[in-house]
């Protein structure tokens, strides 16, 4: 549905690859499908020396498919936002711009992490963030890292609550936009087939994969400060596995949402009490350490594979496998549950007729869908048993390409939604986790692999006891 009021979405850093690459193309596709109101305006603010013709120039090229419609709603700012007068030149600027019409504004932080504060303290101190009770709201999107460790989270979060209330907050992961995330929801409370079977007495083991086939592409200066564990692991593997392992909600609500989440994300078993070298595996693929501004002596890991457990009544025992690496051998993000062998042999022993667990699998990227992976008897005489597979795909089903995950959240965010959006606590509980198990990392050996492999073969051993292997797409 279109916002009932106009809005302004104010791109800060509006030159970058984000917004030409995801939040454009994003916006644009949900103003030709009249999901924003039409009165919207998308302001780009940037230092680069372009007027309103210039940003629209820029735009086109970046994005051919942009439409004149679009594009005459597009409008720019050139500030280097260094000082109050700045913001408050900028103030004026939006209030100038606006419609007649009260409208919405968001602020979208496309800038470096280490301003996000200086930027916001600006726009606060020129009162761009003040919110009326019953007025337009004023809200800011927020872009991953949040943090670099709980310390760092902590201190931001509450730097952050000085300057905005928590509902004006939008800490934007995009995973969390994409359709086959936002219908684990709907799979496991809405079919009776499935969330009777969603716990300890059934599953035997939950794997969550996260792989790609790229290296750091140009980005190792980047990545080698932050590594696997920060860069994907604290973030899109940990906002699935709440998902995945959360309790039903009171209600669709937001809160009540992110409440059930944040009770997962509290029930990780951190690991202190466990053996790292039984329960981390930690790699690097061979010739990181010649990527452009990598350090040559790195240590930093590409990929991660991770057994923990949700000490919870629902998950009590069930092993989590979390993984996450460059350089795979295929791109694809899963989740795969495997369900327990029935207890008896009357087809003889697993390990004799070759017979595999049941097993769903959500596939969240690419080929959108969920399968199912059972048994069944071979035509013919005498007892063969065969592996079958249902399976849902969501191209297939609906007939379309599924919208981006940017376009369902900046939707939300106009709509005031933050059901897809990260509370502050969550970020904090997350952060304890992490902390816990980059402290267990450091008793672990580092192992090199080659390019287009899956990974150190050590991550295979972290099945331990269950009857498994990794889901390979």
């Amino acid at each position: 549905m279109p916002s009932p009021q106009p809005a302004q979405v104010v791109i800060l850093g509006a030159s970058g690859d984000l917004t030409a690459r995801k939040l454009i193309p994003a916006l644009a596709a949900a103003f030709r499908q009249g999901h924003l109101h039409p009165a919207t305006q998308v302001i780009g603010v940037a230092r680069r020396p372009w007027d309103d013709d210039g940003f629209r120039e820029h735009l086109r090229c970046a994005v051919p498919s942009l439409g004149d419609e679009f594009l005459a709603r597009t409008r720019y700012v050139l500030t280097h936002l260094e000082s109050a007068e700045e913001y408050r030149a900028l103030a004026a600027r939006l209030d100038a711009l606006a419609d007649a019409a009260p409208a919405h504004r968001v602020y979208y932080l496309a800038i470096k992490p280490e301003l996000f504060l200086p930027t916001l303290r600006g726009l606060h101190g020129a009162g761009l963030l003040q919110q009326a009770v019953d007025g337009p709201r004023r809200c800011v999107v927020i872009e991953k890292p949040f943090g670099s460790d709980l310390a760092s989270a902590l201190a931001l979060n509450h730097a952050l609550r000085e300057l905005l209330d928590e509902s004006q907050i939008f800490r934007i992961d995009h995973y969390l936009g994409k359709e086959t995330v936002q219908n684990l929801l709907v799979l496991r409370f809405r079919n009776a087939l499935f969330e009777p079977l969603w716990n300890q007495k059934y599953i035997e083991l939950v794997q969550i994969t996260v792989a790609e086939t790229i290296g750091v592409e140009g980005r190792g200066a980047f990545y080698d400060g932050t590594g696997a564990v920060r860069d994907i692991l604290q973030n899109h593997l940990l906002q699935i596995l709440a998902l995945i392992a959360m309790e039903p909600p009171a209600s669709l609500a937001a809160d009540d949402i992110r409440d059930e989440k944040v009770k997962v994300l509290r029930a990780l078993r951190g690991f202190a009490a466990l053996d790292p070298r039984r329960h981390i595996v930690r790699g690097q693929y061979a010739g990181y350490r010649r990527e452009a501004g990598v350090d040559p002596q790195s240590e930093t890991e590409s990929f991660i594979a991770v057994r923990t457990y949700i000490d919870t009544w629902r998950w009590g025992g069930v092993p989590f496998l979390l993984r996450t690496g460059k350089a795979l051998a295929k791109r694809f993000t899963s989740v795969r549950l495997q369900l327990r062998m029935p207890p008896h042999a009357l087809f003889g022993a697993p390990e004799e007729c070759h017979l595999r667990p049941n097993a769903l699998t959500l596939r969240i990227q690419p080929n959108d869908g969920v399968e199912l992976d059972f048994d069944v008897k071979e035509p013919g005489p005498g007892l063969v048993i065969k592996p079958a597979k249902l399976d849902f795909d969501y191209a297939a089903r609906f007939g379309r390409a599924l919208p981006d995950a940017y376009e369902r959240l900046l939707v939300d965010v106009l709509h005031g939604d933050q059901s897809l959006f990260i509370r502050s606590d969550e970020i904090e509980h997350s952060w304890r986790w992490i902390d816990s198990l980059r402290n267990a990392m450091r008793d672990t050996p580092l192992y090199l692999y080659e390019r287009g492999s899956w990974g150190p073969f050590a991550s295979d051993d972290l099945f331990g006891p269950c009857e498994g292997r990794w889901w390979c797409g």
